[in-house]
């Protein structure tokens, strides 16, 4: 891979007016961010859950601030990255103006990563998994049993299903700009953002870039269009490491401090968190011995400025850096699409980010509060899928067996959805028909907020 081909600002769609001939002065990736900021799928992200669904404080992260900070992230590394294969030599090949591109692209697949995403945070993604995996062997359609129409790739997409690869569906497809090529992105912004880079039948977990799901049969031709323009094929783009980790970052440090702020962790509880774990290498005992300092420097203060304090001036510069130490060591082997490891998993601060996960996972993951609302909107995705799986098998299908209230739940879906179903069914047999109302169904479920998966919910359930 070399990045006059990774960093391919070329769209599926080109402008009939030429670049030479306008007016507009902007990059292409300018323009990619423009197009997401100003997009409906992107404000939707402000009720969108993080960690705490439905939370009404204002302090709390929802999925827009959390894909602002990876995006802000993501951009600061990738200037840091420019820098450094410049002033080292790492890449005779690298010239100034990439500099300015990879930083660009990054902050555009940071507000991207997670606009796929259903409501009510991950646990929304499972949500749909595991219904899927429960009731999709008892759905009939046309007396046969659905497991024995649809193709292995098909069922697996809905039992392996990920926000991930709802994204490339979501700018590719959904998102309704000008036409059916969605917000119509760039080649390299589009790469940038899928994170594995392969099918519900070639998952594997025990490798990074294999570990999930990387895009559905239905945008396959996509995925080998953009990956094939970008000369990224099946190979990770390099640039997705460092949203990774720009990802990884955010959630870690934002999560134990909205968890402060709430009150379900201490500082002391965090404190204790790090001794527990043994033979603390450099990296984790900066960060203790810094917070031990901060606390006492601090004592009295509110413990959300002290959490606040030591995550932005410590922790998360030495995931940063450390991560980058490990791209930096395995640059070669990463352009040529061999590296396959986290980078911060192999990185020196992976002790650190274990004690972080275990310090999330004790008190804020389980926390009562939080456990009640994912159970809560699991019942609401549950229900929905109850609802509208039934209502579309035979829409758009000869066999007219549509109920009056079939027809009515179908009304409520968005016409941009519809519009894309029905552009894509086009001419195709009656199994990939049938696959692509399925996906509909999720489609329309994922482009949901919280509140509004909820209201329509209780609506449904004639409780409003």
């Amino acid at each position: 891979m070399d990045w006059n081909t990774l960093l391919n600002d070329k769209r599926r769609r080109e402008s009939a007016v030429t670049r030479s001939k306008s007016t507009d002065i902007r990059s292409a990736f300018e323009n990619d961010y423009q197009r997401i900021v100003m997009s409906a799928s992107f404000r939707r992200l402000q009720d969108k859950t993080q960690i705490f669904p439905l939370e009404k404080s204002d302090f709390v992260r929802t999925r827009l601030t959390h894909s602002i900070e990876v995006a802000t992230i993501a951009k600061s590394m990738g200037n840091m990255v420019s820098h450094k294969i410049v002033e080292d030599g790492l890449d005779p090949s690298f010239k100034p103006e990439h500099a300015e591109k990879i930083a660009d692209i990054l902050a555009c697949t940071g507000l991207l990563h997670d606009m796929g995403n259903p409501p009510f945070g991950h646990f929304g993604e499972e949500s749909i998994r595991e219904w899927f995996k429960e009731n999709l062997e008892r759905l009939e359609y046309g007396g046969k049993k659905l497991t024995d129409i649809l193709t292995k790739q098909m069922k697996e997409d809905f039992y392996h299903f990920e926000g991930n690869a709802q994204v490339l569906r979501v700018v590719s497809k959904l998102h309704y700009l000008f036409d059916e090529y969605g917000l119509n992105l760039t080649h390299a912004t589009l790469n940038g953002v899928i994170k594995y880079p392969v099918s519900s039948l070639e998952i594997n977990k025990k490798r990074t870039r294999s570990k999930k799901l990387g895009y559905f049969y239905a945008d396959e031709a996509i995925f080998k269009e953009v990956t094939a323009a970008t000369g990224a094929f099946n190979k990770r783009h390099p640039l997705t490491f460092l949203l990774e980790v720009a990802d990884d970052i955010a959630y870690l440090n934002a999560d134990l401090e909205d968890g402060v702020k709430k009150g379900t962790v201490t500082i002391q509880q965090i404190l204790r968190g790090f001794e527990e774990f043994d033979e603390h290498n450099w990296v984790t005992s900066a960060c203790f011995n810094e917070l031990k300092k901060k606390a006492d420097r601090y004592e009295g203060q509110e413990e959300a400025f002290i959490a606040q304090q030591w995550l932005a001036s410590n922790v998360r510069g030495q995931l940063i850096n450390r991560s980058l130490e490990v791209f930096y060591e395995n640059y070669e082997l990463i352009m040529k699409g061999e590296f396959d490891d986290s980078l911060l998993d192999a990185s020196e601060a992976s002790q650190l980010v274990q004690i972080l996960q275990y310090l999330s996972r004790t008190y804020i993951y389980t926390n009562q509060g939080v456990v009640e609302s994912e159970i809560a909107g699991s019942e609401i995705i549950s229900a929905l899928l109850d609802s509208y799986i039934p209502a579309v098998l035979y829409f758009d299908s000869e066999e007219g067996k549509q109920t009056a209230k079939d027809k009515r739940l179908m009304s409520l879906i968005s016409d941009n959805y519809l519009g894309c179903y029905r552009k894509n069914a086009a001419e195709q047999d009656e199994t990939i028909k049938l696959y692509l109302r399925l996906l509909l169904v999720t489609d329309f479920i994922c482009g949901m907020t919280d509140n509004y998966a909820k209201d329509l919910y209780q609506k449904l359930r004639g409780l409003r």
